[in-house]
Order: structure tokens, then C-alpha cells, then sequence
């Protein structure tokens, strides 16, 4: 059975390698780290990771379980490795996206969205439930950004969120960018959107920045966080606990202090609502 964490353990930001050293450097300035799952599998002498991982509460975030695929099994080395590092980090929770990301066993390299029905939500809680059997763990799976409907679908998007993660008895991570990009992208009221889902499995919720590009909303990891996704953070805190928040910035990491800003202002919003140490 699922079992959510019972508090709120506040602000963190994504470990890239291009700011490893900053990160290091002021590691006292956030309270969590969330790391790309797979850098594990592959940097087993990375001395940053480690002393982040021995300093400070991290969680666990894949790109390439590809979870959505259909007709595809998961692979097995990629359950052994993922089996070895849950067992050597000890993650608070640990996370993947409703995506996929392999076809016909090629990556693709990027998100992939799903078509939004039945079928789609049985082949996702069947290999959800094949992981949560591997780690005591918390497993949480995230909303992914969408430019354009997938063929097929039938279902509105915060049901079939929300069957997923019932159904496989998982957690929620909420991403209120991309919740945001899609809402404005594809016309929806976003704070009825957050209203379908069941928020008391919501356990992380990622921010980001977005930006318009090519006439649409595009969700870029490259700007701070715009103040409607901030309201939206808002709307959730006062419906229900969440377990953490983490500022996504994979490009324009030139100026770490303004992400460290960042941090300050939502851990100070945090605080408005739940007890922080």
C-alpha cells in the first residue's frame, strides 16, 4: 500500500553537472537534491554525487523507464540497476514521467506523451506496479507536457492521471509547469484541472519556467518561474500536503544566485502553510 510521507521537507533544485561545484558550495541554502536516476547507473565514481548524497536528503527522478510504451516489456537491466541504486541511495521517494521514451526498443530522446485511454492506463499500472515491488520506497509518476494530442485518446487527461495513480496504488509528482504550458497550449482551466486529481497522492510538485516559442507556450527549464505557476503552487498548499518542491533549471545556470533566490521565495511561501525545520 501506498504511504505518503507525513511532512513537508521544503525547497530543493536539480543537480546538474554544469553547476555541481555551486551546488556543493551552498548546499545549506536548500533543503533536498533530486537526481536523474540513471546518472547512477552510469557515474559510480561521481565524488560530487556522493557528498551531496551524504550531506543532504536527496530524491530520485528517471527519464528512460519509458513507462508508457506498449507491446514492451520493461527492460531488465534497467530494473536490475534501478533495484542496485535504490538499495545504495537512500531517497526519500523516487520518480518517472507518463511517457515514453522507446519505441520498438529505439530511444527516442525526448518525452513522449500517451494516447489517454484504457489500454494506455493498463499498461502503465502493470509495469507501475512491477516497480513498486522492487523498493519500500515511495514511487511517484509525473504529468509530462504535450504539444499535441496523441492519436486515439478519448479520455481527458486529469482522469486518466488520476486512474493511473489509483489504480497502481503509486504517488503523484505534480508538475504545475506543465500542467500551466498545457492548460494555456490547449485551453483548460488549470485550477480545475488540479481539482479532478487526487491530491492527497500528490508528494513532490516540480516548478520550472516556461517561455513562448513558435506561437506556443514551451516549457524550457531556462527562465524563473512565472507568477501563475507560483499561484497554482499556492491553490495546492492550501488543498493538501506536499512533500517537497523542486525549482527545475537544466540551461541559463550562469547565475546560481538567482536560483538560490528563488528557493528562498518558495520555501517562504511553504511556510506559509506547513511547519519547515
Amino acid at each position: 500500500m501506498f504511504h505518503k510521507p507525513e511532512k513537508c521537507f521544503g525547497v530543493g533544485i536539480n543537480y546538474r553537472s554544469e553547476c555541481a561545484n555551486e551546488i556543493i558550495e551552498h548546499l545549506s541554502e536548500v533543503d533536498f537534491i533530486e537526481v536523474n536516476t540513471e546518472r547512477f547507473f552510469v557515474d559510480e565514481n561521481n565524488h560530487q554525487l556522493d557528498q551531496i548524497t551524504r550531506e543532504i536528503p536527496v530524491v530520485l527522478h528517471g527519464l528512460t523507464l519509458s513507462i508508457g510504451t506498449e507491446n514492451q516489456l520493461i527492460n531488465e537491466n534497467y530494473l536490475q540497476q534501478l533495484e542496485r541504486t535504490l538499495t545504495n541511495i537512500d531517497c526519500l521517494w523516487f520518480s518517472e514521467h507518463i511517457a515514453m521514451t522507446q519505441v520498438n526498443d529505439l530511444e527516442i530522446r525526448a518525452l513522449m506523451p500517451v494516447a489517454f485511454t484504457e489500454e494506455s492506463i493498463n499498461n502503465i499500472v502493470k509495469k507501475a506496479k512491477e516497480i513498486t515491488k522492487i523498493s519500500q520506497k515511495p514511487f511517484i509518476l509525473e504529468n509530462i507536457t504535450y504539444y499535441f494530442p496523441m492519436p486515439h485518446t478519448h479520455m481527458e487527461e486529469a482522469r486518466f492521471i488520476s486512474e493511473i495513480v489509483n489504480q497502481a496504488d503509486c504517488g503523484l509528482l505534480l508538475d504545475l509547469n506543465n500542467l500551466y504550458v498545457n492548460a494555456v497550449n490547449h485551453s483548460y482551466d488549470p485550477y480545475q484541472f488540479i481539482d479532478r486529481l487526487p491530491l492527497d497522492r500528490v508528494v513532490e510538485v516540480h516548478l520550472a519556467g516556461c517561455d513562448y516559442l513558435h506561437g506556443m507556450l514551451v516549457d524550457t527549464h531556462a527562465s524563473t518561474v512565472k507568477p501563475e505557476v507560483l499561484a497554482l503552487l499556492e491553490y495546492i498548499c492550501r488543498k493538501t500536503l506536499i512533500n517537497g518542491v523542486i525549482i527545475e533549471r537544466d540551461d541559463s545556470l550562469d547565475n546560481y544566485a538567482d536560483l538560490l533566490q528563488e528557493v528562498k521565495m518558495v520555501r517562504g511561501l511553504l511556510k506559509k502553510y506547513y511547519s519547515l525545520s
